[in-house]
C-alpha cells in the first residue's frame, strides 16, 4: 500500500462501517519463513481469502511502498489522459484485454453501466517474453520502474506460494513451478480508477461482483470501496458486505479460483466487488494499483490435494491453464451464469 503521505491527502474512512475481517500479516517475519505468520496466513486463505500484508520494516516492502508512490501518481496521470489517447489504446475484446476499458463498458448486478475504467499491461510483455503492447507515450519513460515493481510483486507473490505450499504439506515449489514469470500467462499490472459518488444516483455498485480466475492478487489503493462478502452471506443481500479498509503501508492480498482449484477447494476464493467509498470520501476519485498473477499458460489444473470439496467438475483437471480459463470465461458470458466463492464455506 501506499505511505502515509498519500493517506492524508483524502478524507478519513469512517469508524461506523462494518469492516472485513482481514488479519495483518508481517512481511518481514513472512520473508523469515517465521513458522506461526506461515501458518496465519493459510487461516486466512481458508476463511476469508484476504488478508493485510504489512510491508513496513523490511528492505523489500521499504522498496515496494516507495514504488506504489510513485506508481499512484502515474495512475492518476494515465487514467486521466485525454479520450483520444485512450481510444488509441482502447481494448478489443475480440483479440485481448489489453489496453483502456472504458467508463461503463461492464454491466453491474443491476444491469446498470459500471463506473470504473482500467488499463491493463501484460507481464509477458513487460517481461519481453513476447512483444509489448503499444502503450501511452507518458508509459515509456517509466517503464523502468513499472518494470522494477512488476519483479518486486513476482518476488512476494512467490514466497506466499511457498508458505502456503509448506503449511499444507507440499514441496516448497508446488506452486511456484506453475506461475514461472519468464512463460506465458494472463498475469497482469493493471491500473483502476473508481468514479468519485457525490450525488445519491452514484451510491451503487462500480464494478459487479467476482471472484478472480488467477492464483495471487495484490492490491494498492488509499481510497475504500472494496468490499468482501461474508463467508455465508448472498451477493443481494446488502447486509453481507463489508469494507476492506486501506492501511497505510499494507497490500490487500487475495487469493484466486486457481489456488482453489489446486488445492481441491481447501483455500477460499472469495467473492467482493467495488462500490462507492464509504463517509466522506464518496466525494474523492478511487485509484488502485494491482497485480494479478495467473498460471503459466500451459500449466496443469490439476489438483495436488484430494479432498471432500470438489467444487468445479472433475474434467477440469485434465485442462491446462489457458484452456481452464477460456472454459470460466465462456461460462461467465452466459446470461444464467451466477457468480460465487469457492473454497471453504463456498
Amino acid at each position: 500500500m501506499a505511505s502515509e503521505a498519500l493517506f492524508e491527502n483524502i478524507p478519513p474512512f469512517p469508524d461506523d462501517v462494518p469492516t472485513a475481517p482481514m488479519p495483518t500479516i508481517s512481511f518481514g517475519s513472512l520473508r523469515q519463513r517465521d513458522d506461526q505468520v506461515e501458518k496465519d496466513v493459510l487461516k486466512a486463505c481458508k476463511e476469508v481469502g484476504f488478508f493485510l500484508l504489512d510491508l513496513r520494516g523490511d528492505e523489500l516492502g521499504t522498496k515496494l511502498v516507495h514504488e506504489i508512490d510513485q506508481l499512484f501518481h502515474m495512475c492518476q496521470e494515465t487514467m486521466n489522459l485525454p479520450d483520444d489517447i485512450k481510444e488509441k489504446h482502447q481494448i478489443d475484446i475480440t483479440k485481448s484485454l489489453l489496453g483502456f476499458k472504458p467508463l461503463g463498458q461492464a454491466k453491474t448486478e443491476k444491469d446498470e453501466p459500471d463506473r470504473y475504467e482500467m488499463f491493463n499491461m501484460s507481464q509477458d510483455g513487460l517481461m519481453a517474453t513476447v512483444e509489448l503492447q503499444s502503450l501511452p507515450e507518458s508509459l515509456y519513460p517509466r517503464l523502468p520502474m513499472i518494470i522494477s515493481f512488476l519483479r518486486h510483486c513476482q518476488d512476494i507473490t512467490a514466497i506466499l506460494n511457498v508458505a502456503l505450499a509448506r503449511q499444507l504439506g507440499l514441496p516448497e515449489s508446488t506452486f511456484t513451478d506453475l506461475q514461472s514469470p519468464t512463460k506465458e500467462s494472463g498475469t497482469v499490472l493493471r491500473l483502476l480508477k473508481s468514479y468519485a459518488s457525490p450525488e445519491a444516483e452514484d451510491l451503487r455498485t462500480s464494478l459487479i461482483h467476482h471472484t478472480d480466475f488467477g492464483t495471487i492478487t495484490l492490491l494498492a489503493n488509499v481510497v475504500g470501496g472494496l468490499q468482501i462478502l461474508k463467508p455465508d452471506g448472498s451477493p443481494l443481500d446488502e447486509s453481507a458486505w463489508t469494507w476492506a479498509r486501506p492501511q497505510p503501508g499494507c497490500l490487500i492480498v487475495n487469493l484466486g479460483d486457481a489456488m482453489t482449484q489446486w488445492t481441491g477447494g481447501i483455500l477460499r476464493s472469495n467473492m467482493h466487488r467495488v462500490t462507492h467509498a464509504p463517509g466522506d470520501q464518496r466525494v474523492v476519485d478511487k485509484y488502485t494499483v494491482a497485480y494479478l498473477a495467473r498460471p503459466e499458460r500451459n500449466a496443469s489444473m490439476k489438483r495436488f490435494l484430494n479432498t471432500d470439496e470438489r467444487g468445479d467438475n472433475e474434467e477440469d483437471e485434465n485442462l491446462n491453464a489457458w484452456e481452464w480459463e477460456r472454459k470460466k470465461a465462456m461460462a461467465m458470458a452466459r446470461a444464467d451464469y451466477v457468480p460465487r466463492a469457492k473454497g471453504p464455506k463456498a
